[in-house]
């Protein structure tokens, strides 16, 4: 019997300027894949469309 071994990617400042992507890319490429967010940017209307595009790739956000 062999354990499978799922890969977890956390990504510092994902709602960022790069960090948007490579947040995208991480899913894309099947990993399990986490956002770590300020609190602040919940509430900040320029970064809810990229926290809903989050959400429907089924990314994890951690604050």
């Amino acid at each position: 019997m062999a354990l499978e071994v799922t890969t977890k990617i956390l990504v510092i400042g994902g709602t960022g300027y790069m960090g948007k992507f490579i947040v995208e890319a991480s899913v894309k490429a099947g990993y399990s894949t986490f956002a770590l967010v300020r609190d602040s940017t919940l509430s900040n209307p320029q970064k809810s469309s990229i926290i809903q595009n989050f959400n429907k790739l089924d990314v994890n956000i951690v604050l």
